[in-house]
């Protein structure tokens, strides 16, 4: 994935951590239609960064083996230091790559695997030139009965219940226009993609992950997720290219509004709905 920084940063990592735990709970019901039943599973995570998601969604009874792929090789190295075992195997592969069917042919044959019980993405395909062709390229390798589980981001549907000025959307244009962020929108025709690449059994989980009144300690997550990066991301920016005039509008509205937007997420009675699309589907006929 050339084009998506690559962070290592502490403030990265424990973003992360933080986007973890609270996706967990959206993540649980899915889990639990999946794993429940199933013995001796096979589980393909794609994007596992660091490794820490990866063990601790899937230490589970019913799964036999995890393979983790990133595309930094020095995620991939703290990955196996950290957690790789007999269950658990991490491989530095770029979804990009030409060879990338290849190679992950290769990583099977070496871990005895004709094919994966769970495909999971999160948050992958919005870093992509082209998602349609890795989730094209993906199909093969899941089994006739499996799942590919996607969690990917649609910011058209996010709301913010106090925002008179309408700050939210303000940022989420700025988003929108950050080579660092992704497709913000991929999420939004998740299910019709995945039918046009072949895939059948389509079911979304959710549509959201949201915080209303008193939820303060989610609302704080929710800001750490989606919105702390973004002044690091404008600072990222400047430093290459410090005369850019629209970085420099995007550092000036930080200034300006960034603060005042934290504060309208983090009040008592604000609703805050971030749009993200949780959905399950099956690799339907060849």
């Amino acid at each position: 994935m050339q084009s998506q920084l690559v962070f290592q940063e502490k403030n990265e990592i424990e973003r992360l951590r933080v986007q973890n735990r609270l996706l967990s709970c959206y993540e649980a019901p899915v889990f639990e239609s999946l794993f429940s039943e199933g013995r001796s599973l096979t589980v393909l995570d794609v994007g596992c960064n660091d490794g820490e998601k990866t063990f601790l969604r899937f230490s589970l009874p019913a799964v036999a083996k995890v393979i983790g792929l990133e595309y930094s090789d020095e995620l991939v190295r703290k990955a196996e230091e950290s957690y790789g075992n007999e269950r658990f195997s991490f491989y530095p592969l770029d979804v990009e790559a030409p060879d990338f069917t290849h190679r992950l042919e290769e990583i099977m044959r070496a871990q005895g695997l004709d094919g994966f019980d769970v495909i999971y993405l999160s948050f992958v395909l919005m870093h992509l030139a082209d998602a349609d062709r890795l989730l094209r390229n993906l199909k093969p390798f899941l089994k006739e009965d499996g799942q590919l589980l996607i969690i990917e981001a649609n910011d058209g549907a996010s709301v913010l219940s106090n925002d008179e000025n309408g700050l939210l959307g303000e940022f989420l244009d700025i988003l929108k226009a950050d080579r660092y962020s992704g497709n913000r929108e991929v999420g939004a025709h998740m299910g019709e993609t995945l039918s046009a690449c072949g895939y059948d059994g389509i079911r979304v989980w959710s549509y959201a992950i949201a915080a209303g009144e008193g939820e303060m300690e989610k609302k704080q997550a929710i800001f750490t997720t989606f919105f702390s990066y973004l002044p690091e991301d404008v600072e990222l920016l400047l430093d290459a290219a410090p005369e850019n005039e629209e970085y420099r509008a995007w550092a000036a509205w930080l200034d300006r509004r960034y603060d005042t937007l934290r504060q309208l997420i983090l009040q008592e009675k604000s609703y805050i709905s971030m749009g993200i699309r949780i959905l399950t589907c099956t690799k339907g006929e060849a």
